[in-house]
């Protein structure tokens, strides 16, 4: 028997989950309950945050924090801490603005004017100076006549200004005058730390981290696990009103009025980096230089990065492994953000590197089930989602991260479920959980458990004040998680690929594409990948029996997204792949300096990548939203499967590249049954948004029966009696009432105001076969009894219960308690972009016969 099924099969499955706790103040006796209620979800962790509790880090923190702690002991839970008072974090609890005000963020920033000549003694009008604006230099460049392109020699000026002005013979022609500042305009986040200045990183720790270790030591490494950064960013922004493109999620080099994050070991590093004093070229980062702009920009960006991986992340997480514990967390990745500036930290993978796991998070309606290849309506991110990145870029960067950072051990987190609304019932939480773990997430923080009901901050919130409807079907949908994770975790993810991180190609300046583009090519023909930076090509990267090998994983084939110039570094080690053997192809041409791989069109990505060996599992049919993990490990192979279309079933024969006998396990409903691929061959059928995973490599199939099948059905009409109990004891028209058909409890013939649980009852009878019961369409989840026996309860179709145990000949009676979500007694805004399904058993029910 496999060691991780028999785990599972046993109850034994380690724990995956470590969802938000909410800390309120004045809720301190409420704590214990909070706290088993998030165990009885299934969680055996959770992070408490902070941020609306005004005392945090003071003596009603840390008596609160005392019981929480003393309680998670108890049941033998781990806790961690979510690092700073304010979101996001930077904020190191007010530390900075009350003890050090001069470790604040630093911008760089340029003013300039256009002058004419030739026009001797002529000046130009300086901003004034102070401690908080410093002139690091003025420098004149030529100008082009239609556009704002300036010539890359400048003409050096600093030595020429007196007081506020500078003075100076203009030559003949039109040139732009730049004085650039080293100033604290240019964010909004005034009182927070520099993330890429090691001193003022400190400041976090000396605020919330040292304190903590203070009290609690005795917990480090053990109840207290360790500490979560939530979306710390570069925070720059415009200094120039309405210059350029102001898109909050599109800040980048290159965008006028821009101001810049600045330190000057920053500068005394690009200055190395540029080979001499990097002030005069720094004209590139706003405007064109010709062909000196890709490499200042690259330079700028380059050195900016490495200061934020070295002392923000590696600092803080060096400090938690110091002392015992884990360091964990997520960026702001929206809509590309994780490769440029403000919200963003200019590269995701050096942002997240000194930290024990990747992270993301997926909140605010940023996946929404069915829409992979429509952008849709959200309430963040301009009102418009992006969904070719949220749907194959962002859970797939992470899972790559895990993979090629050895200390990550494979382990990727997802901060899930928040700010979707009321609306978001479970079925849809389980859509998302599945979108997350067949992409190589296997952490998950679930957002979040609140103290107070109803509560408006970003809903829904799982116990809702302790009368949610489908807690139960919550509970049943974080056992899942974690036994699919644990079934997954312990091996090698098997992918068809790796595609170049596009960070770099779009620092240039120059035409690039994104990495999503060739990964949704891939990802609809069933073909996975991992995004690899340049870093991990440059320092990293081999060739083994002609694949590409960093750490642990294999890639049969690279593919570089369209990348007009891209760093020397990592066109000397592609052409030392090449030539050792590696498939390489640039989409829609070489870099320039280039002279090694393939040139294909994006449309002929997937083929390149079967041409190269990269196939894995087939469809004798194309199916594009059929998505599939393959993990080996321990002499096994796992298969995760899911149909993601929300209007197609799928049914076809899988082309696996293993033959035999193997389990088909649904870990949700606990159906184990035998199956055999011949010659590869496995025919599956899996409803729209159903999942399924596959175990071959053993002998355990021989303890499973086969899979059944129904030779027909009989639908069960009633009569229905209904018998309606609200959450929350509001007032609602009970019943019992005997129904003539079934009908949305929520619906125009309903109460739109219902949310709670829907008991309906009825007798049927039933002849020698009967094996199941289907209950057709239902609003949300469905518990069933019969005969007076606990059948479980599902929480997504298909809802099939296999009635073997209770079932008898002659007349059966029938109970089904259907829950929906609580949007109906709370409509709120968020809930606004989701779709709603209707309330209640609506059938057709139906009693399947066996073959």
């Amino acid at each position: 028997m496999d060691k991780r099924l028999n785990d599972i099969l046993n109850g034994r499955e380690g724990n995956h989950l470590l969802p938000f706790l909410w800390m309120r103040e004045g809720h301190h006796d409420e704590l214990p309950a909070l706290i088993q209620t998030v165990y009885d979800s299934g969680a055996r962790a959770f992070c408490v945050e902070s941020r609306r509790h005004e005392s945090f880090c003071e003596q009603r923190w840390w008596d609160d924090m005392d019981l929480v702690l003393a309680e998670a002991e108890k049941r033998g839970m781990r806790v961690w801490i979510l690092d700073d008072k304010n979101f996001p974090t930077g904020y190191a609890n007010g530390l900075v603005a009350k003890k050090y005000p001069e470790r604040r963020k630093w911008q760089l920033a340029e003013d300039h004017i256009d002058l004419v000549g030739p026009a001797p003694q002529n000046a130009a009008l300086l901003r004034a100076q102070d401690e908080e604006n410093i002139l690091l230099g003025v420098f004149a460049y030529r100008r082009r006549e239609t556009d704002e392109t300036l010539d890359a020699r400048p003409v050096d000026l600093t030595d020429r200004v007196k007081g506020r002005y500078v003075y100076w013979d203009v030559p003949a022609g039109v040139w732009r005058v730049m004085a650039l500042y080293k100033t604290r305009r240019g964010t909004q986040q005034t009182e927070y730390m520099h993330l890429i200045d090691e001193d003022s990183v400190r400041v976090l720790i000396e605020a919330v981290y040292e304190p903590h270790y203070a009290h609690y030591a005795k917990y480090f490494g053990n109840t207290l696990a360790g500490f979560f950064s939530d979306e710390p960013s570069l925070g720059n922004c415009q200094t120039v009103h309405g210059a350029g493109d102001v898109d909050t999620y599109n800040q980048r080099l290159g965008q006028p009025g821009l101001a810049l994050p600045w330190t000057d070991e920053l500068l005394e590093r690009l200055s190395e980096a540029l080979g001499g004093d990097a002030r005069g070229r720094l004209a590139a980062l706003w405007y064109p230089q010709g062909d000196d702009t890709a490499d200042v920009r690259l330079a700028y960006m380059d050195v900016l990065t490495r200061l934020w991986r070295a002392h923000f992340s590696y600092q803080v997480g060096d400090w938690c492994r110091a002392h015992g514990v884990e360091y964990i967390g997520h960026i702001i990745e929206d809509k590309n953000a994780h490769a440029r500036m403000r919200y963003g930290v200019g590269h995701y993978f050096r942002a997240l590197d000194g930290q024990d796991m990747a992270g993301i998070d997926v909140v605010l309606h940023q996946i929404m089930p069915g829409l992979a290849h429509h952008n849709h309506a959200m309430i963040a991110s301009t009102g418009v989602s992006d969904a070719t990145f949220f749907q194959y870029a962002l859970a797939r960067l992470a899972a790559s991260h895990s993979h090629i950072q050895p200390r990550m051990k494979n382990r990727t987190m997802c901060e899930i479920f928040g700010a979707y609304g009321w609306a978001e019932g479970v079925p849809m939480m389980k859509h998302l959980m599945d979108h997350m773990l067949v992409r190589g997430v296997n952490q998950f923080v679930p957002h979040a458990f609140s103290p107070d009901y109803p509560d408006r901050d970003c809903p829904p919130h799982f116990n809702a004040g302790g009368c949610n409807p489908e807690f139960s079907a919550f509970s049943k949908l974080m056992r899942y998680a974690n036994r699919t994770a644990h079934l997954l975790e312990g091996g090698v993810e098997v992918v068809s690929a790796a595609i170049l991180y596009h960070a770099e190609a779009e620092w240039s300046g120059r035409d690039y594409m994104l990495m999503q583009e060739p990964a949704r090519r891939l990802y609809d023909a069933q073909l996975n990948y991992d995004f690899l930076p340049i870093d991990a090509v440059v320092e990293k990267a081999r060739v083994e029996d002609g694949a590409l090998r960093v750490e642990a994983m294999r890639y049969p084939a690279l593919i570089v997204p369209h990348a007009a110039y891209l760093p020397a570094a990592f066109l000397e080690k592609a052409a030392a792949l090449a030539e050792a053997g590696a498939r390489i192809a640039f989409i829609g041409g070489r870099p320039e300096g280039c002279a090694c791989g393939e040139v294909i069109a994006l449309e002929e990505a997937a083929d390149f990548v079967r041409d190269a060996g990269g196939a894995d599992v087939r469809l004798r049919s194309p199916f594009p939203l059929l998505r599939v993990a393959h993990v080996r490990r321990d002499g096994r192979d796992v298969f995760m499967l899911v149909n993601e279309s929300m209007e197609e079933d799928f049914e076809g024969d899988l082309l696996l590249p293993v033959s035999g006998c193997g389990v088909k396990l649904d870990l949700l409903g606990g159906g184990y049954f035998a199956v055999e691929a011949k010659d590869g061959a496995l025919p599956m059928r899996l409803g729209r948004g159903e999942s399924a995973l596959l175990l071959f490599g053993g002998d355990e199939w021989k303890d499973f029966p086969a899979e059944p099948v129904y030779a027909r059905a009989e639908e069960i009409v009633g009569p229905w009696t209904l018998t309606l109990t609200a959450a929350h004891n509001a007032p609602c028209d009970g019943g019992p009432k005997r129904l003539a058909r079934l009908y949305n409890v929520t619906g125009p013939e309903g109460d739109d105001g219902f949310s709670g649980w829907m008991r309906y009852e009825a007798s049927f009878g039933a002849k020698p076969g009967a094996a199941a019961l289907e209950l057709g369409q239902v609003g949300e989840c469905a518990h069933v009894w019969l005969n007076g026996v606990d059948l479980g309860e599902r929480i997504d179709a298909p809802y099939r219960f296999d009635i073997a145990p209770a079932v008898k000949e002659g007349t059966n009676e029938l109970v089904v308690e259907v829950t929906n979500s609580l949007v109906h007694q709370q409509p709120d805004p968020f809930s606004l972009f989701v779709q709603i399904p209707p309330s209640g058993l609506l059938g057709p029910v139906r009693l399947l016969y066996r073959a």
